[in-house]
């Protein structure tokens, strides 16, 4: 019987491995953090802590009658009675009477406390309808508010302005009575901390969260952007739609190279979405780019798809623009590597934003903000025969032949080590048939010494390996300081099966270095 073993082949691209490092590729669930107000000068950020989770929490008892959504969480505590759900309906968790609900009412303890005690940046009339309010804390000389009509509430382009009404006693809205939001303004950013208990009328709309100290009633038809939040008594509702709305700025940067040489180009894409529930007005993101500038020119070529513009400043590349709930914009833009090669050899960039909901604020640990691509100036890579022929043997004998010269070459100047292996198929003569298979386990790679090699290394070979179709280590480099090499010629080692039939017998080995 002749067997002819041709061994395989593949390109020598494909075994360049770069190992100095790669970009952080994470896939995770988003972390957003809920934040109920943004800087500014005269009013702080009301803490909600895990109430802003909440479209409606009480203390006594929750009822509804009718289709009554809430969108968020609906919570009670200490009261236990949770009742009109169905026909409500909620898109969230309920939790009575349990050590989420209990967190909730002690956070909101602590946001309306904080909320009452804000400094009073005006006394208002009464009655907020027909009027156009700016953002501050406002309270009333007689201590109630009241909505007929239309309040306005206007941020003048500030999507962080604070809007917060103190109403020692009670909060009563006038059926088909409405709140309208201007110039980036926000539901979630709108307070009304009431005093006693409040009234929502028939068909009315409400923007913002109520933390009230004892009761809330939402009448039939009324809708909240915002929550009902009460801290002692009971929220009763009826055929109402509440949403819990929290700003989410979901911010992420990618670049499809794990690593980059001199003189190549390096292409960015930074991908913003508003994934929240409420609209950005004047969103800023920024691009620090400090730890690329030093081994690579930023190209100029900055664009936005979906809104906005973007400016370069050096050492920043900032994006302005406004968003809608459900919007994303994608930024590009690229940098040429230094050739010769400058700096610390790493292009490292962070990207941040200010803005409420962001998950990239300043210091943010989010692997989504920021990208790290070496500058690799050599690579690791391995070489090996298109083909060789292992010559014939009669079944139940072996074929054995040199393989020709296989070698690794690291041209990286570091101090990382190698490992090349190796892997095969079955010999077959292609009819698939068991006597006309020599499976890989009758294959030994055999290495008994190298034909060259260079550098300051230790290589260690493995003088006898079973091939298998996983990869087995065939050749180690270890105490590597500098560029190196290695070279050897294998012998294949075939033992043909008793039963094999005659034919010609193909099998491919690979290798590889990593």
């Amino acid at each position: 019987m002749k067997a002819t073993f041709t061994r395989g082949s593949r390109r020598a691209h494909w075994f360049r491995w770069l190992t100095w490092g790669s970009a952080l590729a994470v896939a995770t669930a988003a972390l957003i953090g809920t934040q109920s107000g943004g800087a500014r000068a005269a009013t702080t950020a009301v803490p909600l802590g895990t109430a802003a989770n909440f479209a409606v929490l009480a203390g006594s008892t929750i009822t509804n009658t009718g289709a009554t959504t809430i969108n968020g969480d609906l919570g009670l505590n200490p009261g236990t009675a949770v009742t009109g759900f169905p026909p409500g309906t909620v898109n969230g968790t309920v939790y009575a009477a349990d050590s989420v609900a209990l967190q909730a009412q002690n956070d909101l303890t602590t946001a309306y406390n904080d909320a009452a005690a804000e400094t009073v940046t005006a006394t208002i009339p009464t009655e907020l309808g027909g009027t156009t309010v700016t953002p501050g804390v406002y309270n009333s000389a007689a201590g109630t508010f009241g909505i007929t009509g239309t309040l306005t509430l206007d941020a003048q382009g500030n999507p962080n302005a604070i809007f917060i009404f103190q109403a020692a006693s009670t909060l009563i809205t006038a059926s088909a009575s409405n709140v309208s939001l201007i110039n980036g303004a926000q539901a979630s950013n709108v307070f009304w901390v009431v005093g006693s208990s409040a009234t929502l009328g028939t068909n009315s709309t409400l923007q913002g969260s109520i933390l009230a100290l004892t009761s809330i009633t939402v009448t039939t038809g009324t809708t909240i952007d915002g929550r009902a939040l009460a801290r002692n008594g009971a929220v009763t509702l009826d055929t109402n739609t509440i949403t819990a709305l929290t700003p989410a700025l979901t911010i992420s940067i990618t670049s499809l190279t794990s690593s980059t040489a001199p003189g190549d180009t390096v292409n960015y894409t930074i991908t913003i979405a508003d994934t929240g529930q409420t609209a950005y007005a004047g969103a800023t993101v920024i691009d620090s780019l400090t730890g690329v500038l030093d081994d690579a020119a930023y190209d100029n070529d900055a664009t936005a798809a979906g809104g906005g513009t973007v400016s370069f400043a050096a050492p920043d590349l900032t994006w302005t623009g406004d968003l809608s709930p459900g919007a994303t914009v994608t930024v590009t833009y690229s940098v040429s590597v230094n050739d010769p090669a400058t700096g610390n050899l790493t292009l490292a960039n962070t990207v941040s934003s200010a803005d409420p909901g962001s998950n990239c604020l300043s210091g943010s640990s989010d692997p989504r903000c920021s990208s790290s691509i070496p500058v690799v100036l050599g690579v690791l890579s391995i070489t090996a025969p298109a083909s060789a022929s292992l010559g014939s043997a009669a079944p139940g004998t072996t074929a054995s032949a040199s393989l020709g010269i296989v070698q690794v070459t690291d041209a990286r100047a570091g101090a990382a080590g190698w490992t090349a292996t190796t892997s095969a198929t079955d010999f077959t003569t292609g009819i698939g048939t068991a006597a006309e298979t020599i499976p890989v386990h009758d294959v030994q790679y055999l290495i008994s010494g190298f034909t060259s090699t260079t550098g300051s290394a230790t290589f260690t070979p493995t003088p006898a390996t079973v091939l298998a179709s996983a990869a087995q280590a065939v050749v180690a480099a270890t105490n590597v300081d500098g560029d190196n090499s290695a070279a050897w010629n294998p012998v294949i080692q075939v033992s043909v099966p008793s039963g094999a039939v005659g034919g010609a017998y193909t099998a491919t080995i690979t290798h590889s270095v990593a």
